[in-house]
């Protein structure tokens, strides 16, 4: 009998286990597979960025409520092929969803699959090597990730990459990124991502 109900307890105990591990699995699926809420604001992972040569989707493709109806297949301007799968968390404000590399793709990512998704129009300037977003407000890790005005979290420009760390562009000069931050953010800057190498390469005032 003793043994029995030692048995039935790790049974049951296992169950207790996979339960949990599927809750945590449909959680990442929903909110993003690295995801962080501070405050109001949910902080984004953007751990794929590229523009889009095509976007092949289901008829009605679109948001609702903060999600897609239907799915797409993004071709992106690197040859892959990636899944915006139904249901999937995102923003579209491209307007441009036809031309090739009208859109650029920025997403959090989970073991390869999209959970979070934002296509943002490209900028104007041809070819195609910056995006403007909004204002640079944090760092993390360091100095590596930037968090931008939008809850974006985007890795910082540095000297392993074999250029300057991110520059700053101002009518006052200031001695550091976290001084910039500091006296600009979050209403008086914008942020220059480089679509070559996916980091934060300049911040620049506005007055």
């Amino acid at each position: 009998m003793r043994h029995f109900l030692s048995t039935r307890l790790w049974k049951s105990l296992g169950v207790v286990a996979a339960l949990s591990l599927v809750l945590l699995v449909v959680n990442a699926s929903i909110n993003g597979g690295s995801s962080q809420v501070v405050g109001s604001q949910t902080l984004r992972n953007i751990d794929l960025i590229a523009s889009v040569s095509n976007l092949q989707a289901d008829e009605g493709w679109a948001i609702s409520g903060y999600k897609t109806v239907a799915q797409a297949l993004p071709i992106l301007d690197d040859g892959r092929t990636m899944l915006i799968a139904a249901n999937t968390p995102g923003e579209i404000t491209c307007a441009d969803l036809t031309t090739s590399s009208a859109c650029v793709l920025l997403a959090d990512t989970l073991g390869g699959g999209i959970v979070w998704f934002a296509l943002v129009p490209a900028d104007a300037q041809r070819p195609l090597t910056n995006l403007n977003l909004p204002a640079l407000v944090d760092m993390q890790d360091g100095g590596i990730l930037g968090v931008l005005a939008n809850g974006w979290i985007i890795k910082l420009a540095d000297l392993s990459t074999g250029k300057l760390s991110t520059k700053r562009t101002c009518d006052t000069g200031t001695k550091t990124l976290r001084e910039f931050i500091n006296t600009y953010s979050p209403d008086r800057s914008t942020s220059v991502l480089d679509l070559i190498a996916d980091q934060i390469s300049e911040v620049i005032c506005v007055k």
